[in-house]
């Protein structure tokens, strides 16, 4: 095997030893990523909290969503699989509610297969590391792409990967989810727009149709936030920046129409998903329940600016 790709094999192979490291107890060991002591704030669990030896209060209860509503997704998805059933309708909220089309639960995202695999209680470790790896991964292919020597290109990983954004959200899997994808159609855009060849010639379409494949995959992710604005908003200014910095071979027209190309593919895969999620959220009873003036009025006041450099200056709950 050449030199080159010994190492880029022992980089792969250290971006995943990390979170597996940070994550031992829950994949490796008998733990689970659950936070099951939340359960006991509510009967009948809190009147057998003391024969657990748990406290009044859970460690963290800002944690609850994974256990009263993922964790809840998932046995359910599980559960359909085995009856041989799509979950398009979930009959246990009120007097049943649509499902799939609700697309947090990530069910068609493709690393959800080890959900239906696993016990559902060990995948969640098994989740979030294959998901910090491919954070990882990526930025360290968004590195490379930019011209940046592998140890550069390493060190970005890493940080990239264990980043605090990373490692708080592991208890939202459909966050981490859609974040571990920005680097890597990031990396396509920026090979649109430098023309990378490919046997020789400017190529386009082949990095094109990799971008729509990632842009469609974090939608499948299911958090329509990390698409819009987050996503697309990196994404538009990274491309602008670059058409404006770098020495392209294509006019700036040529170049952005393919890239129009990449977003609307992408979009139009991951339009499984979001579709019918965009539907159901114009049906949700929350639609029209506030106004602009509302929403405006639960701003942070200006004085929370400085939680951008500190951001524990006004304390923190957890």
């Amino acid at each position: 095997m050449p030199r080159g790709r010994f190492l880029t094999v022992l980089i792969l192979l250290g971006l995943l030893i990390l979170p597996l490291v940070l994550l031992w107890p829950q994949t490796l060991g008998g733990k689970t990523l659950l936070p099951a002591d939340t359960l006991f704030e509510f009967q009948p669990w809190k009147s057998a909290s003391d024969s657990f030896g748990l406290g009044p209060y859970p460690q963290n209860h800002l944690l609850k969503d994974l256990i009263l509503e993922n964790y809840a997704w998932k046995h359910f998805i599980v559960e359909s699989i085995q009856q041989r059933q799509l979950p398009l309708w979930n009959p246990y909220t009120f007097s049943g509610a649509p499902f799939l089309a609700n697309g947090q639960h990530s069910a068609l995202y493709p690393f959800s297969l080890i959900f239906y695999v696993m016990p559902v209680w060990r995948a969640y470790g098994w989740f979030a590391v294959s998901q910090l790896w491919l954070a990882g991964v990526w930025m360290y292919l968004l590195c490379r792409v930019l011209g940046q020597r592998r140890v550069s290109a390493v060190i970005a990983a890493i940080v990239y990967q264990l980043s605090a954004f990373f490692v708080i959200s592991i208890v939202f899997p459909m966050i981490i989810a859609a974040a571990a994808w920005l680097p890597f159609v990031l990396a396509m855009v920026e090979l649109v727009i430098s023309q990378r060849p490919i046997g020789g010639q400017p190529s386009s379409a082949p990095w094109v149709a990799l971008g729509a494949i990632g842009l469609g995959t974090m939608m499948l992710a299911g958090h329509a936030e990390m698409i819009y604005p987050y996503t697309l908003f990196v994404l538009g200014t990274f491309a602008l920046w670059r058409l404006f910095v770098a020495r392209t071979r294509r006019s700036p027209l040529y170049i952005i129409m393919w890239l129009g190309v990449m977003a609307v593919l992408g979009l139009g895969l991951g339009a499984i998903q979001f579709a019918p999620m965009l539907e159901t959220a114009l049906l949700n009873f929350r639609e029209g329940s506030a106004s602009f003036a509302d929403v405006l009025s639960w701003s942070y006041p200006w004085r929370r600016l400085i939680a951008f450099l500190v951001p524990n200056f006004f304390g923190n709950e957890s």
